[in-house]
């Protein structure tokens, strides 16, 4: 049986291209890259009605932009994994906003070169030994003001405290009294500083179960009301003795 006219519907040929493209591909770390080499696929939908006036640019650049989302949170050291991801997201064929052109990635490769990865290791092992500074510094911040605060601020507490840890050799505790009294008195000697670190360390001593994520709160607390109720040269001597950064203390120096 012979077709009609109305049945005949006209389906334009596809229009597929590719390329290869290599580039380097930024990591989490500036300065240090991937190398991405991969093969860009295309094709144009007339039917959209969008058009473009370089497909093969607009293809290219939205995988790139797709791959450095990702690449952009990846650690070097983790380049195989990373190959991995990308062969699977980019795989995918996503049309590029605003255009006639879908676009996906074939044949994704990911290296990285010796020097750069020597470099990683040495960046990820800095930054270990920061993060454990910065814990034993706050370890030994608490314990510091655990002493000052709770422990020695009397004779009978830093007993009691010393009892607790030795077996209680009442004895030896009293033995040790003298000892203990001048530790408390060491303690608790306030040194002769500016104004605006004994403000700070008076409103930090009334609450020692104080964050330390909130005691830069207080400060900037602090520089408000001295702001509001000192003037803006009180509150700024203020910022300059904590060390507050002088934008800092601008922005929140005003209620």
């Amino acid at each position: 049986m012979p077709k009609r006219a109305d049945d005949i519907t006209f389906v334009p040929p596809a229009s597929s291209h590719q390329q290869e493209f290599e580039t380097p591909l930024a990591s989490a770390v500036y300065g240090l890259d991937f190398q991405l080499k991969f093969t860009v696929v295309w094709r144009l939908d007339l039917a959209t009605g969008l058009r473009h006036n370089s497909p093969r640019s607009a293809a290219i650049h939205h995988v790139l932009q797709r791959a450095k989302e990702i690449s952009g949170k990846v650690m070097l050291v983790h380049h195989s994994a990373l190959q991995v991801q990308l062969g699977d997201e980019l795989a995918t064929e996503r049309q590029v906003p605003g255009t006639h052109v879908w676009a996906r990635a074939e044949q994704v490769k990911v290296s990285v070169g010796d020097d750069d990865l020597e470099m990683a290791k040495k960046h990820i092992e800095l930054l270990r030994n920061s993060t454990f500074k910065l814990a034993e510094r706050d370890v030994e911040r608490a314990e510091i003001r655990y002493l000052r605060d709770e422990v020695l601020t009397d004779v009978g507490t830093a007993t009691i405290w010393w009892l607790q840890r030795n077996g209680y050799q009442v004895e030896e505790a009293v033995k040790l009294a003298d000892h203990l009294a001048d530790l408390v008195k060491i303690a608790q000697r306030q040194p002769a500083g500016h104004w605006a670190e004994s403000l700070v360390s008076s409103v930090e001593r009334a609450m020692p179960e104080l964050e330390d994520s909130h005691r830069r709160d207080l400060r900037l607390h602090l520089v408000k009301a001295l702001s509001v109720y000192g003037g803006e040269r009180v509150a700024a001597e203020f910022a300059d003795q904590i060390g507050l950064p002088a934008g800092e203390q601008h922005r929140n120096g005003h209620v």
